[in-house]
């Protein structure tokens, strides 16, 4: 009889459901922190947390990026289908798995404590990974005093690295978290104790930021910084003149030299030819550009003055986010991008104004989301910064927990809206 048969359990029980969540969430705190360690680990947790977030129905939210993020993923597609080899180019479409942090982080991160847990726990890792940089630099000083050679010439080439395998990327994410750091240290109300441990902290992020001599995350850390004295205490701007000016008298030769190499052509040339190689990529193909990873390939083609010898660089992308999008998978990819960021940028100004000093459990993380934008941006003038897995994926995970913050209360309130 009907009365007799009973209920079909669900799939996943309720107690279950539960566990699953909680994997996920440890599984997604572990990727995020992995993303400034080992980038390898952070995918093997994002695809755990994505899996365990997926089996225990928890619902899957979108932080308000959807659109620009949704665009730039389809006209990647359409670009690959547009190319000349689409096979070469699916290694970017497998990096688009990275934009899955956005929806997994924003889910399982309900509460202010958990997202300030999370981001302590970066800034430790990325302290971790100066110390080793640090340590990177000293060995490197012996080993040019040992084999008798100038540091300057051999130390740029062999740049500190941190855990990463390449100094640009060291540096980019290192500029993002010191940013995030120095916002916190400067928004929050802090007990004297706590706040002299992160300042530690930040001084030691500082040191290796300013001994990876890089000049493009140089500008773009104090664009971020000029956006947070202007957003903390805006009178102290008219000191930063003569603060740059003191820093670079005082600075080790080392920095004095890396800074003068600016106004030596061989330094930028390479990027001038790059640009304009760019330019004419995307005069020949504005729609759809040459193919997502097909710019090197066909680099010699478009390169303006054919046949002469190129400056030294490496050619494998254009040193410029916006001409390289736009040159490689068409316009409305760059445009796309761009979008992402200026929403992104907008966003966490008009929150962090929106609640003002008076709720600083907030403030803080807007404000910092809103300077590493600002970094990210200016850094990306010089290099393909978004290209980097270790370096997207950072930035989608202070996004994600920025955003997400706009939808919590204080402390440990749930989500409030949306």
């Amino acid at each position: 009889m009907a009365s007799e048969v009973s209920a079909v359990p669900p799939l996943v029980q309720p107690d279950l459901r539960e566990r699953l969540g909680r994997y996920a969430f440890v599984a997604a705190f572990v990727s995020c922190v992995a993303q400034v360690v080992a980038i390898f680990v952070a995918h093997i947790g994002l695809v755990a947390a994505c899996l365990g977030l997926a089996a225990s129905r928890e619902r899957i939210r979108m932080p308000p990026v959807a659109v620009p993020l949704l665009g730039f993923a389809l006209w990647t597609a359409l670009s690959l289908a547009f190319s000349d080899d689409p096979a070469a180019g699916f290694p970017q479409v497998r990096k688009l798995f990275v934009f899955l942090v956005l929806p997994v982080v924003y889910s399982l991160f309900q509460t202010m404590s958990r997202i300030q847990r999370l981001l302590e726990a970066m800034f430790v890792a990325t302290l971790a990974g100066s110390v080793t940089a640090i340590g990177q630099f000293a060995w490197k000083v012996a080993e040019a005093s040992a084999s008798g050679v100038n540091f300057y010439d051999y130390y740029v080439g062999r740049r500190i690295t941190g855990f990463f395998s390449h100094w640009m990327t060291f540096s980019q994410v290192l500029m993002m978290v010191a940013l995030v750091l120095a916002s916190y240290v400067l928004f929050y109300r802090w007990r004297r104790t706590a706040r002299s441990v992160w300042i530690g902290t930040g001084a030691v992020l500082g040191l290796a930021l300013i001994l990876s001599v890089t000049r493009s995350v140089w500008a773009a850390a104090a664009l971020g910084v000029i956006y947070l004295v202007w957003s903390w205490k805006p009178r102290l701007l008219w000191a930063a003149p003569i603060g740059l000016l003191l820093l670079a008298v005082v600075s080790p030769g080392l920095v004095k030299q890396r800074l003068l190499s600016v106004t030596e052509p061989a330094s930028y040339e390479n990027r001038l030819l790059m640009w304009r190689t760019g330019a004419q990529m995307i005069q020949a193909h504005p729609w759809f550009g040459v193919g997502p990873e097909r710019v090197a390939a066909r680099f010699d083609e478009f390169q303006p003055e054919a046949g002469q010898e190129r400056p030294s660089g490496y050619y494998a992308h254009l040193h410029n986010v916006v001409i390289h999008y736009a040159a490689e998978r068409g316009i409305p990819a760059a445009i796309f991008i761009v979008w992402l960021l200026v929403k992104v940028l907008v966003d966490h100004v008009s929150a962090a104004r929106r609640r003002g000093r008076s709720d600083d459990s907030r403030t803080w993380l807007f404000h910092g989301v809103a300077a590493a934008t600002v970094g990210l941006m200016g850094s990306g003038m010089f290099d393909q910064s978004l290209g980097d897995s270790e370096v997207l994926g950072t930035y989608l995970v202070l996004v994600a927990l920025g955003y997400r913050a706009m939808d919590t209360g204080v402390g440990n309130s749930p989500v409030e809206a949306g």
